[in-house]
């Protein structure tokens, strides 16, 4: 078994209430309000996350960034660069408020 290690994933701060009342929900709106992905996206680095999210659309925003252990979850889905390192790792089921950390803040 492989030792938990901590998932991290930014959301516009906008989210913050629903996030602590309900946990995250697999099927909300994207950010750019497009589609409803069936699963939240996770990296095993805050900065990585930055860079799948927020950094692409996050301009005159205010973003939380919230963890996880990589064990809460029963499964996910491992998406890797062309080297083999780990990209995203992609939720599908809700993960409850009691097993996420609110960390901080960032205006990007």
């Amino acid at each position: 078994m492989t030792k938990p290690f901590l998932l991290y994933h930014w959301s516009p701060i906008e989210r913050r209430s629903r996030i602590k009342h309900y946990g995250m929900l697999p099927g909300s709106h994207s950010v750019t309000k497009e589609w409803k992905p069936p699963y939240t996206c996770w990296s095993d680095s805050p900065s990585l996350a930055w860079a799948l999210s927020g950094m692409m659309h996050g301009k005159g925003r205010e973003w939380d960034l919230w963890t996880m252990w990589s064990n809460v979850p029963k499964g996910y889905e491992l998406l890797t660069f062309d080297d083999g390192e780990p990209k995203e790792y992609r939720v599908y089921e809700r993960i409850w408020k009691r097993s996420i950390w609110y960390v901080g803040t960032r205006i990007s």
